[in-house]
């Protein structure tokens, strides 16, 4: 067994993620947060009734129609051109070889994300200048030839004025996966332990019973566990906190005992039926132990994943496309 691969919190690959549109704002290129307009009611030009005489009823003024629209997320739109450039840009970048099942959903739930974050953002005051935009803008630039962000605009679809909305969002959405995130410890409490995994009942008992007799638990573990990885190194996981391990019941054992004491023999039985034996020895205790770079953004990551689902579970969306 080994300890859970943790993907890093890669914070511009996920703020591209949520961010490719352009967003959409109500007033010039200096807006601060996107703010978007209510969409109107709309519907066919009236037609004009015939002349008549006179009279003190003023004639309703022509309907002007509103711009259709991909969703409305909390009471705020999404225009369905916008969704459009942006399912283009995206089959732009898979190489123009056509529209995966799934896609349309996929770009609309991100700019409904992204819609969410933005939302959060302006309830808590957060604020983006102009300046901190340009700011922004130039270290874009100044990472190529003078050619290369024109042709980057190009490529992706964007004009100027929207990239410099999309940056506006981006550092919008930076500042809140920092705010969400403050919490997260540097350090956690860890142990560290060696296991030994083994399918049948009766090598187990023995390796057990041998184990709490005193023989060497890095040998045993060598010669019998069927996780050749660590039994390599006698069963040695290294250290980790809660939420590391693949065998729940695994990691509670561990973090139940002290150092130099043996677990019980922990059966496990998987949803293919198959049942595994498992016996672990704590040699670490650390209560304060520094977390790994992959751990800390495992963790940061967990958490914005969190705070985002509870935005989706409380919002309210119309969706107006397939």
């Amino acid at each position: 067994m080994r300890l859970m691969n943790q993907q890093k919190f890669a914070l511009l690959a996920l703020i591209t993620l949520l961010l490719a549109a352009a967003c959409r704002t109500a007033g010039s290129s200096t807006t601060i947060l996107p703010t978007a307009a209510t969409p109107g009611e709309g519907g066919p030009a009236a037609t004009r009734p015939p002349a008549v005489a006179a009279t003190n009823t003023a004639i309703p003024p022509t309907p002007t129609p509103t711009e259709p629209l991909a969703a409305v997320v909390n009471g705020d739109p999404i225009f369905l051109s916008d969704f459009e450039a942006e399912l283009a840009r995206y089959n732009a970048q898979q190489g123009g070889a056509g529209e995966t099942p799934g896609v349309r959903e996929q770009v609309l739930n991100a700019l409904v994300e992204r819609q969410l974050i933005m939302q959060a953002a302006l309830a808590e005051g957060v604020v983006v200048t102009p300046e901190m935009v340009d700011e922004r803008l130039a270290e874009l630039r100044s990472a190529g030839d003078a050619g290369a962000f024109q042709s980057f605009l190009q490529t992706n679809g964007w004009t100027e004025e929207e990239f410099r909305e999309t940056l506006t969002a981006e550092l919008v959405t930076s500042e809140m996966i920092a705010r969400v995130t403050a919490g997260v410890p540097q350090t956690m409490e860890q142990v560290r332990a060696s296991y030994i995994q083994m399918d049948d009942a009766a090598l187990a008992q023995s390796v057990l019973e041998r184990a709490r007799a005193g023989d060497d638990f890095a040998f045993l573990a060598e010669q019998n566990s069927v996780d050749r990885l660590t039994g390599a190194n006698g069963g040695d996981l290294g250290f980790f906190k809660i939420g590391s391990l693949l065998v729940p019941e695994v990691e509670a054992a561990a973090f139940a005992l002290q150092p130099g004491e043996i677990s019980d023999l922990i059966t496990v039985t998987g949803e293919d039926g198959q049942t595994t034996y498992y016996i672990i020895k704590v040699t670490e205790r650390d209560p304060d132990r520094e977390l790994t770079t992959d751990d800390r953004y495992g963790l940061m990551q967990a958490t914005f994943d969190a705070w985002l689902e509870n935005l989706w579970a409380n919002a309210v969306i119309e969706r107006f496309v397939q």
